[in-house]
């Protein structure tokens, strides 16, 4: 009885607690809790890589940097993944875990952030890994800005937990927009700069895809990374802004969607 105790009193050393505790479960549930779950997730990322490097070779396109065509791919791959794999955990989480909204005094929002919080560690983690394989395999260059490098993945992260956040919030209205949310992401892929940089592009396509804050991501980290790289579309505040935005819209659509809730049981 006293080990539940600290779950019910209102304060942030309770708060934490649960939120701790919410980032084991999760753990365990994405990664089976076995070392071949924890592996598959950085295999993921090293499949895409290779699969993209495969094409490149194929088509014999040469990285329009002097640069590894895998550290090229990376630094366009791993932003986007990381975004797009914190969309995906968010908008399962209250799906996985509705059923503790009801018999622990656990809110939404704290399933939400337990997910971006393991998230932002998964992250940090593949990036060392995926980065620190490509420059012991490649003799890759190391990061000319390892803090730019950080911040564009931060932002990548960012960008994904504000996106989650409002898709997870959709999947309570209705479980279908969560099999809509891949749809919704697939043209970002081609959009985020990838396979090419803003500088090669002609001015009409920059300014359409300055409108995607993906490539704006990519962008910064490859001006990290590479050290005689400066990109035309690189800014921190516009990705930061939309990921802001879309969390702040998502909020008082929780409120109103868990209020109507509540009161449907109450009747």
């Amino acid at each position: 009885m006293s080990s539940a105790l600290p779950l019910l009193e209102p304060t942030y050393a309770s708060r934490i607690d649960r939120i701790a505790t919410l980032m084991r479960r999760e753990r365990q549930s994405r990664f089976a809790a076995s070392a071949l779950g924890y592996c598959w997730s950085y295999l993921t990322p090293l499949t895409w890589i290779a699969l993209v490097v495969i094409v490149f070779r194929v088509l014999d396109r040469a990285p329009p940097l002097y640069v590894p065509a895998e550290i090229f791919v990376a630094t366009g791959i791993l932003p986007y993944l990381i975004f797009r794999q914190t969309i995906t955990s968010m908008s399962r989480s209250l799906v996985g875990g509705r059923y503790m909204l009801y018999f622990q005094p656990v809110t939404t929002s704290e399933l939400l952030l337990a997910s971006a919080l393991l998230d932002l560690i998964n992250m940090f983690v593949t990036a060392i890994l995926i980065f620190g394989l490509i420059t012991l395999l490649f003799e890759a260059p190391l990061p000319s800005d390892p803090a730019g490098v950080l911040l564009a993945l931060a932002l990548a992260w960012a960008l994904g937990a504000g996106f989650g956040r409002l898709a997870a919030v959709l999947v309570l209205v209705s479980d279908s927009f969560s099999r809509a949310v891949p749809i919704i992401l697939r043209p970002l892929f081609w959009l985020s700069g990838i396979f090419y940089t803003a500088s090669e592009l002609p001015g009409a396509a920059q300014n359409l895809l300055w409108y995607s804050p993906t490539f704006h991501i990519v962008e910064l980290l490859r001006e990290g990374y590479f050290r005689d790289y400066a990109s035309p579309i690189s800014s921190v505040w516009y990705p930061l802004f939309v990921a802001l935005g879309l969390a702040l819209i998502s909020v008082p659509l929780e409120r109103r969607i868990m209020a109507r809730r509540a009161s449907r049981y109450r009747l």
